[in-house]
């Protein structure tokens, strides 16, 4: 009996183990939003990623970035919707409505980044 305990209780964290997946994890898909900065060449050499999924837009730097800002608007309306975040991750809660949306955001750098989405 003891040795069956001792079996059950070694062999108890291998189910009780399920992996979490955190909080700031960012989708690797969605549809992507091409970012521009008319007239000037980007300060950064390395991009950042900005796409639209499930009624979020998600804004992705290099760690180097410690601080995003952003704005969405609807240009139909003119509705915006902001956020902002202390680390190199951004994640904006968004409507899914029909439409044209313009993206602006920018970084601790001060680079500042623009692009459009249609919904």
């Amino acid at each position: 009996m003891r040795r069956t305990l001792s079996f059950v209780l070694a062999l108890l964290p291998c189910f009780l183990f399920t992996p979490v997946k955190a909080s700031t994890d960012i989708p690797t898909e969605g549809r992507p939003i091409n970012i521009d900065r008319a007239g000037h060449v980007h300060p950064r050499s390395i991009e950042p990623e900005c796409y639209y999924l499930d009624g979020y837009v998600y804004i992705t730097c290099d760690s180097t970035v410690t601080s995003i800002d952003g704005t969405v608007t609807r240009l139909s309306d003119n509705l915006q919707w902001s956020d902002s975040s202390t680390s190199y991750t951004l994640q904006i809660a968004v409507p899914t409505d029909a439409g044209t949306y313009h993206l602006e955001f920018s970084l601790s750098d001060g680079s500042y980044y623009y692009g459009d989405y249609i919904l």
